[in-house]
């Protein structure tokens, strides 16, 4: 059921990287004509006439095999000593040193092509490569050397909606003559991939908040250690929990710890992390959040405008420090925007980028692994 074009997409763009035999059998032997009709050799040119010969007589031939492979690309070669070239479909005229790396442009344009065409397996897909808001979204695949085969086959399998739910099952398979789509663990909406990865209220406060709190926590102890707060930030993956508060003469920081309004009434006075940085005077407020794709630039809005009165409350508290909230958003598979891209580096610096990418693999990691046991 897999759309095997993925398989040979770049990892740029979120395919697997494979090396295609057939199409790398075809680009070589494009590549050994366009030597071979511009090559001088004396030698090279009774090759050239044996295999004209060949194709005059009906006979198999590199020359006609070779402009048969190009024209699958859109691009029709004339190859006539001593110097081969190619036209494409738009009447570009290209000299034989540049057909080689089109072939491969030609290729990836068609297995991108391919994949949009695929109404299931391609939708999310596309959704990805349109958003012009995100960014490094499939940067993982190729920083990432030694992530779990399972982790990296679990986001396909997620990315193409072939996690076996209700909707798949009665839509897609049509192996199910259930006409009761909803998910089992709230029984409110359908189970689908969206509702089960982030949208189910049943699993607000264990599953997701798992996968929140294992991202959060990366650049949380980050910024502990920056401000010795703590000796060493433990890994990614590391187990260990944040405690609730750290304290010394420079700064002081609270994780998951209400603030107790003083000034004005806050209904929303819990957010994620805050550090109060004392020799700089300045108070950082973190939010995190993992929503599904789509609903990334309106969480954005929902933290801004949901702790703006605690922001003022806090201002209170602390008159002469500069307030700053840091709305930090990672969908489920691991998408980012570039404003949290910007957040992140304005709080690590030259480090955002190793920060970032643990924080992906915590969410890709637990939205992968619990995918299949949350249905």
């Amino acid at each position: 059921m897999r759309t095997t074009d993925l398989f040979y997409l770049p990892r740029k763009f979120g395919g697997r990287g494979l090396k295609s035999v057939e199409s790398t059998y075809k680009n070589i032997k494009v590549k050994t004509a366009i030597k071979l009709y511009a090559n001088e050799d004396p030698t090279m040119r009774m090759v050239r006439e044996f295999e004209e010969k060949c194709e005059r007589t009906g006979r198999r031939s590199l020359k006609k095999d070779t402009e048969r492979y190009a024209s699958e690309r859109g691009l029709y070669l004339k190859l006539s000593y001593p110097c081969p070239t190619a036209n494409t479909e738009e009447r570009e005229e290209l000299p034989g040193e540049k057909v080689g790396v089109m072939m491969r442009i030609k290729e990836e344009e068609s297995r991108t092509e391919e994949v949009r065409q695929q109404k299931w397996q391609g939708k999310l897909i596309e959704a990805r490569w349109d958003d012009a808001d995100v960014i490094g979204c499939f940067s993982w695949l190729c920083r990432w050397k030694t992530a779990p085969t399972h982790t990296v086959a679990g986001v396909y399998e997620l990315y193409q909606q072939l996690l076996p739910t209700k909707i798949y099952q009665q839509y897609k398979t049509k192996t199910s003559n259930n006409t009761d789509v909803k998910y089992r663990m709230c029984g409110k909406a359908m189970e689908s991939v969206p509702h089960v990865l982030s949208g189910c209220s049943a699993l607000a406060q264990s599953k997701y908040k798992t996968r929140h709190d294992a991202a959060l926590k990366v650049l949380f102890f980050d910024l502990l250690c920056d401000m010795g707060l703590i000796e060493s930030a433990p890994s990614w993956c590391s187990p260990e929990t944040p405690k609730s508060e750290y304290k010394n003469d420079q700064a002081c920081a609270f994780w998951d710890v209400p603030v107790y309004a003083e000034k004005t009434e806050v209904r929303a006075n819990r957010i994620d992390a805050r550090v109060v940085d004392k020799q700089k005077k300045k108070v950082l407020l973190l939010e995190m959040s993992c929503p599904w794709m789509a609903n990334r630039k309106q969480k954005e809005e929902e933290k801004t405008s949901k702790y703006a009165p605690l922001r003022w409350e806090i201002r209170q508290q602390y008159p002469h420090y500069k307030i700053a909230q840091y709305n930090i958003i990672i969908d489920v598979l691991g998408g980012v925007s570039r404003k949290t891209l910007d957040s992140i580096k304005e709080l690590e610096g030259v480090r955002a980028d190793k920060i970032l990418l643990d924080m992906q693999k915590a969410v890709i990691s637990i939205s992968t692994s619990g995918a299949s046991d949350w249905q």
